[in-house]
């Protein structure tokens, strides 16, 4: 297989800034912690090409654009892979010409992950290209997915599918989760800075040593009842199916001691929860 010509226009300790004169130039030469021009139109048959590679950004010729957006269309397929990548303003640059891409290539169309990166239109490729190669990616938050499955005169019942998605807005509640109890869910819990109702997660099929379940004992201190549903009746990662369709499979003794049972329907589980924490709220009061 023919071993096309790639260009190495900046060479650093975090990588290098490639051009070269089509994406299906892309090979084993590269990896991760390459920046690459490539003089192909920037349509989903040319950038996908370079998706394997995970370059730290690629950049890519506008083709003019054209109808539809024909020829920046692609650059959208890489932010699913977090990739950063721009379009070069076909009248500022030759087609199929990497090193002039570089040298003289104006910016015209951005996707997300390089907005957040910093790029913009109307920016020289050369300082854009140095820019991700100087630069780790940005952090993206998760979206905090929250869905309310149960509300009545008792209290609210939450579903999240990763405690990560919680905040204070299910403060109070009971946290229905898509993910397990293992000890870092009761180290999450204990972070979150406010007292939940109860937690249902997924027992992951417990795993090895128990430690898929392992978080449940470690609210007991805290006196947070906490239980998990089988994996088998339940989806792990869903954290609906946890409410609607889950039973309890085990549980810590806070739990316990306020009457859930193994194979009770998680429902009813939440119910004994937000009766639990009303009933202590009164006591308070």
């Amino acid at each position: 297989m023919t071993e096309w010509p790639q260009h190495e226009m900046v060479s650093s300790p975090r990588g290098r800034i490639l051009a070269m004169d089509s994406a299906g130039y892309v090979d084993a030469r590269n990896d991760v912690s390459d920046v690459l021009i490539c003089g192909s139109h920037g349509a989903p048959c040319a950038t996908q090409l370079v998706m394997w590679a995970r370059p730290r950004g690629l950049f890519i010729h506008d083709a003019g654009i054209g109808v539809g957006d024909g020829g920046v269309n692609g650059i959208k397929l890489l932010d699913a892979y977090l990739i950063p990548c721009a379009a070069v303003d076909g009248m500022s640059a030759r087609i199929s010409d990497g090193r002039d891409m570089y040298q003289n290539g104006i910016i015209s169309r951005v996707n997300q992950a390089a907005h957040r990166m910093g790029l913009r239109e109307g920016m020289a490729v050369s300082a854009a290209a140095q820019q991700l190669l100087d630069n780790n990616p940005v952090q993206v938050p998760p979206a905090r997915r929250q869905i309310k499955v149960h509300s009545d005169e008792l209290g609210d019942v939450f579903a999240l599918d990763t405690v990560k998605y919680a905040d204070q807005r299910i403060a109070g509640g009971v946290l229905c989760m898509g993910s397990h109890a293992a000890r870092a869910m009761a180290d999450y819990v204990d972070d979150l800075g406010f007292k939940l109702a109860g937690v249902i997660t997924n027992d992951v099929g417990r795993a090895k040593d128990d430690s898929g379940i392992e978080g449940l004992a470690l609210l007991d201190p805290y006196e947070v009842p906490a239980a998990t549903v089988y994996g088998t009746t339940a989806r792990v990662g869903d954290a609906r199916s946890t409410y609607l369709t889950g039973r309890i499979s085990y549980l810590n003794e806070t739990a316990a001691a306020i009457g859930i049972n193994r194979d009770d329907p998680a429902t009813l589980a939440a119910r004994l929860m937000l009766q639990h924490a009303a009933s202590l709220k009164s006591a308070e009061e």
